[in-house]
Order: C-alpha cells, then sequence, then structure tokens
C-alpha cells in the first residue's frame, strides 16, 4: 500500500482563490494578481495529479479553489472595467464643466 500525499500548491490555489475574491474591490488589481496566479499553479498541480492521481490527495481542493480564482479573476475585470469606465467618464465630463461656468 503506498502512502498518499499532499498535491503540491493545492492548499495555496485554494488560499489565493479566496483571496482573489476578497481583494476583488481593491480598484480589481489585487484580485486580478492573485487569481490570476491561482489558475497558473493550478494548471500546474492539475497536471500533476492527472500523471499519477492514485499519489495524491487533495484534488478537491484544487478544484474549489480554482472555482474561486474563477469567480475572482471575472470579479476584479469587471469591477476594473467600471473604475476605468468612470475614469474616462469623469475625464470626458470635465472640459463640459468649465464651458458650462464661463
Amino acid at each position: 500500500m503506498e502512502i498518499k500525499q499532499q498535491l503540491p500548491n493545492a492548499t495555496l490555489v485554494l488560499i489565493f482563490g479566496i483571496t482573489s475574491i476578497v481583494t476583488c474591490f481593491c480598484y480589481g488589481i489585487l484580485g486580478l494578481i492573485f487569481g490570476v496566479i491561482a489558475l497558473v499553479l493550478a494548471k500546474k498541480a492539475k497536471d500533476l495529479y492527472l500523471v499519477n492521481p492514485e499519489l495524491y490527495l487533495g484534488y478537491d481542493n484544487l478544484k474549489a479553489g480554482k472555482i474561486c480564482a474563477i469567480i475572482g479573476v471575472i470579479l476584479s475585470s469587471l469591477y476594473l472595467f467600471v473604475i476605468i469606465g468612470y475614469i474616462i467618464f469623469m475625464g470626458a465630463m470635465l472640459p463640459w464643466s468649465e464651458i458650462l461656468n464661463s
């Protein structure tokens, strides 16, 4: 009987995935960083798991972390687009307020 070992970076992917959701409203930047790192680590760990699935534990943590990372990346991207749109809108409205005041 072989002793199963923990899948490398599975817990880290879960932590980064959750962190990407928690930090998605920090202008979208932190959530994107954590989410992308989690997705890259998840791909590497999944490839390692698929080679020898009988050697590793923790694939459920990896799947949950990947799902959280995807959600975090989507929320962060949407929030970043909202912030960029707001900046563009306010930049476009600034000359109009000067024109109307004169």
